[in-house]
């Protein structure tokens, strides 16, 4: 079947005749006249002939203030010398110490515990 179809294809492109030149694309000037923008142009004119008159450089200084820098913050009143006194003097709380006893009592809880739960399943 598909022999069949290869033989009109190769057929159809031997019979098809050689091209004997380059084909080339050329680009031509649009026929159409190109339509200048008045708008712009005028404005463009209008800007190069613009001069500034004197009183347009004037500043009114009625509304500007003089700079005044900030005031710079003064640093914290800290007294390290009182501060480390007061610290080496203070009362220390010392939470409960934990002793052999008391572990030993909490790992017999604990296996007690453990062993209810056993007996209960």
């Amino acid at each position: 079947m598909f022999a069949r179809l290869a033989i009109p294809a190769a057929r159809a492109v031997a019979a098809r005749p050689a091209v004997s030149f380059m084909a080339v694309r050329s680009f031509t000037a649009p026929s159409a006249p190109v339509m200048n923008d008045i708008l712009k142009e005028l404005y463009i004119k209008e800007l190069k002939n613009y001069k500034p008159s004197q009183k347009d450089l004037v500043v009114d200084t009625s509304s500007i203030k003089d700079f005044k820098a900030p005031v710079a913050p003064l640093a914290p009143a800290f007294d390290a010398a009182a501060e480390l006194s007061a610290w080496e003097t203070a009362n220390v709380e010392i939470a409960e110490a934990a002793t052999e006893a008391v572990l030993e009592e909490e790992e017999e809880e604990e296996v007690e515990e453990e062993e209810e739960d056993s007996h209960a399943h």
